[in-house]
């Protein structure tokens, strides 16, 4: 959950600190206190508590932390040093060294009311929002005048909010992109020859999407995601998502493309492992470049996933699936598929905030029907994926990507027509680097190069294919 960065969330709240209660309770308690301390004839520690009430005054109050922060083991029990340490801490972004200061001056003085609103404010910034709120709810117990009172309230607001954000959730994004392909419809090089060495035919010339062709192309974007919490105390909690593409090919306007995916599930959180089960539905579009065959395909299907974290730099993902394939144009396209997948996370340690991320999958197609050759589409998939990503500069990642499938085709001559028959085999390796610069909040410009090959042992499905593309997104 994103942490409110201590009071300067809200100017009001800054605004009624510094000239209200705290302001005047603060600064007279600690005059009182230092006065007090100077009676003792603790001079010393009067002296530092006034170079370091300067610095305060002055904004400088990291400085005056690193003041006083050296001297805790000599101090530590005053209430006046505690609770000037424990302000420089909290506005020096160091809430949880802050929480110890105050924790020593309530303990002297459960009443000091100065401390305990800068109490809950620390809490809030470490994201302990129900310590936070019990803290503020005592202030409001101690008859504080009507500026604090409207002070806590806001800030008892701005919890409520954050515990509606951590039960629902609510995000989106639009992207668009433009890329150039060499090879749109990821045609062999030389399709005469591919098609004499599956099938015996001589002389076959490309025609429509047989024709390696490049060209340039572009895409819009959009999607959804809704989670919400039905119980905390059970982790249970329900999800569901959409999203919808559109690509267009310029000059190729029958590739053009749409897709349509749909999601939702159930959810169960215990511990560090979480439980999902889901449906989804996938609807893909295409003309396609030959009469009477287009490309169109629903995809329904349901999984299981279960994500185990090891610490906080490491996940695994294990997911299971079965999905139904259906071609409305080319039943014998079709298939039921069972597929499982496992994957692993692991984030370095270090400023760049290096990761890595390591998958393999395996699926399963049994076709429906058989083809006009006796044959059919059964098929078996097994691919393995390495991503490297590192955060060199705040704004910037860079990454690294590459992956290798290998198809087995479970028919004889289910792409082929060769004596003696043959199962076809093949094997297809990318790669691709690029950037993502965040150049502001919420949005991410994308720049990518991939590079794709297939090798087969059938020469009509050998292809090399290259793609350069840039996008623009903007999450919500």
């Amino acid at each position: 959950m994103e942490k409110i960065p201590r009071l300067r969330v809200l100017v009001v709240l800054l605004v009624a600190i510094n000239t209200g209660f705290l302001a005047s309770a603060g600064a007279e308690e600690r005059s009182q206190a230092l006065s007090h301390g100077a009676v003792q004839g603790k001079e010393a520690m009067a002296a530092l508590l006034r170079q370091a009430d300067v610095l305060i005054r002055a904004g400088k109050q990291a400085d005056a932390y690193k003041l006083l922060e050296p001297k805790e083991d000599d101090y530590s029990g005053e209430l006046a040093f505690d609770y000037m340490l424990g302000i420089t801490a909290l506005d020096s972004g160091q809430p949880d060294r802050a929480t110890i200061a105050f924790e020593r001056v309530l303990t002297t003085d459960p009443n000091f009311a100065g401390a305990r609103l800068d109490m809950a404010r620390a809490y809030l910034a470490m994201g302990s929002d129900d310590l936070a709120k019990n803290e503020f709810e005592i202030v409001l117990t101690q008859s504080p005048p009507d500026n604090v009172k409207s002070v806590v309230q806001k800030y008892l607001g701005v919890i409520a909010e954050r515990r509606l954000a951590k039960i629902q959730r609510v995000t989106g994004y639009l992207e668009s992109s433009v890329t150039a392909d060499s090879n749109v419809t990821a045609v062999t090089s030389d399709f005469t020859t591919g098609v004499q060495d599956a099938y015996g035919i001589p002389g076959v010339l490309p025609t429509g999407s047989s024709v390696l062709s490049s060209g340039m192309t572009a895409g819009v974007a959009a999607g959804v995601d809704f989670s919400r919490v039905l119980s905390e105390e059970k982790g249970i909690s329900v999800f569901a998502g959409a999203d919808v593409r559109e690509r267009a090919y310029k000059g190729f306007s029958s590739l053009n493309s749409s897709n349509l995916d749909l999601r939702g599930g159930l959810g169960l959180e215990n511990g560090d492992n979480t439980y999902r089960l889901f449906a989804n539905f996938g609807q893909y579009r295409q003309a396609g470049m030959s009469a009477g065959l287009n490309a169109n395909r629903n995809t329904p299907g349901l999984g299981a996933e279960w994500k185990r974290k090891f610490g906080e730099r490491d996940q695994f993902t294990l997911t299971t699936q079965y999905s139904r394939p259906r071609y409305p144009a080319q039943n014998t396209q079709d298939t039921n598929q069972v597929s499982l997948s496992a994957s692993w996370l692991h984030v370095f340690e270090g400023k760049a905030a290096p990761l890595v991320f390591a998958s393999v999958n395996r699926s399963a197609d049994h076709a429906l029907r058989p083809l006009a050759s006796g044959s059919d589409m059964s098929r078996t998939t097994t691919g393995l994926r390495g991503y490297y990503q590192m955060t060199p500069r705040p704004q910037v990642d860079v990454f690294l990507s590459a992956g290798v499938s290998r198809r087995d085709d479970d028919s004889l001559n289910a792409r082929s027509a060769l004596t003696p028959p043959v199962y076809g085999r093949d094997l297809t390796k990318d790669v691709s680097f690029g950037a993502n610069w965040r150049p502001w909040p919420k949005w991410t410009l994308k720049g990518q190069f991939a590079a794709f090959r297939n090798d087969s042992n059938l020469t009509l499905y050998q292809y090399r294919r290259n793609e350069s593309s840039i996008s623009a997104r903007y999450d919500f």
